[in-house]
């Protein structure tokens, strides 16, 4: 048992836990966790370019500020362009579905789906449906307010992330010169390890939301869907939880497409779609944004996965892969440091 406990294992076992613990304390508190993650992502995208700022001479601080004149910048031109065409979409939604137009769409609907599935009465079907959309109304304006009162909080974030942009290398050393000097070569590879995988994978994850996002709006575009741009960012933005985005985002282009149609005749032209564009994504966009990052077995991605949305909900579906990635990547290395410079026994 001695032997254990001096052992590389356990020592890797301590490292690892040491790292993960905290992840999962902060995860309790729902709301600041998820303010410290975004704020951390953040950090880990714009880092390399305040690194790169300060290598030509212009001081830490000027240059976090620049970017945040810039980004803020292209931020509001973009959401100017954007906004207004969204509103608009769910204007007409909203005016869509308004009044007598709600009733002959259900009417409609449910004769189509009665032709198409006998053993389902029309009339029971409407009557179901009338009864549960209250219920799922209410339920949308529940989430809307939380969301809405959540995003208030959100004006943190830049605030957060300024600081741990201008004191992150400071942060650093502070955590390395607390580490025993046999650990240190060991520390400093693992710090440096996880801040590559991490900084790639955040990277990655960006510009595959946008990639998919843009094939989505081209594809609905083509299709004539009159809300082509709306569902595309809502697809774009689903994707971000591995194999269960794509899945969950079909419903709301399905909603749209019964409510422009009137019937079903759109869901093979959209099952095509995700089937399509997820083709893309995982051939040609994922490999090149991610490397070997997400070099994960699909039964791994699903308990993962599940893992994840059994402890925090959505918020766990998205961050159950980098979380994953954190342990593993920590474990990995910490490992080969301890072997390679001969730490232990």
């Amino acid at each position: 048992m001695d032997n254990f406990f001096s052992s590389r294992y356990w020592k890797v076992f301590i490292v690892t836990f040491s790292i993960a613990a905290p992840i999962f304390i902060l995860s309790i508190f729902e709301q600041v966790f998820l303010l410290l993650v975004l704020s951390f992502a953040l950090t880990m995208v714009l880092k390399s370019l305040v690194d790169f700022l300060e290598s030509k001479g212009i001081p830490r601080v000027v240059g976090i500020l620049g970017l945040y004149i810039v980004i803020g910048l292209l931020s509001f031109a973009g959401f100017m362009t954007i906004y207004p065409v969204i509103v608009k979409q769910i204007t007409n939604i909203s005016a869509f579905l308004s009044g007598d137009r709600l009733s002959r769409l259900l009417s409609q609907l449910s004769v189509s789906v009665s032709k198409t599935l006998p053993f389902i009465k029309s009339g029971e079907l409407t009557a179901k449906i009338q009864t549960n959309l209250p219920v799922l109304a209410s339920k949308a304006e529940e989430t809307a307010t939380s969301v809405l009162s959540m995003a208030g909080s959100f004006i943190i974030v830049p605030f957060i992330t300024f600081f741990l942009l201008n004191d992150y290398h400071r942060i650093q050393k502070a955590f390395v010169e607390n580490v025993p000097n046999k650990y240190f070569e060991m520390s400093v590879n693992v710090i440096h390890k996880l801040e590559q995988q991490l900084s790639k994978y955040i990277r990655g994850v960006f510009i595959e939301l946008v990639s998919v996002a843009i094939l989505y709006i081209g594809a609905y575009s083509v299709l004539g869907f009159r809300y082509a741009i709306l569902l595309g960012i809502v697809c774009g933005l689903s994707n971000i939880i591995p194999m269960a985005g794509p899945v969950i985002a079909v419903v709301p282009v399905i909603a749209a497409s019964l409510i422009q149609f009137g019937d079903f005749r759109m869901l093979l032209p959209i099952a095509l779609t995700t089937f399509v564009v997820q083709q893309i994504d995982q051939m040609f966009i994922q490999p090149n944004v991610y490397g070997k990052i997400l070099d994960m077995h699909p039964l791994t991605i699903v308990l993962t996965i599940l893992i994840g949305s059994k402890l925090l909900g959505i918020v766990g579906m998205v961050l159950a892969i980098p979380i994953y990635t954190i342990i593993k990547v920590t474990a990995r290395e910490t490992n080969w440091g301890l072997k390679n410079y001969r730490i232990t026994r």
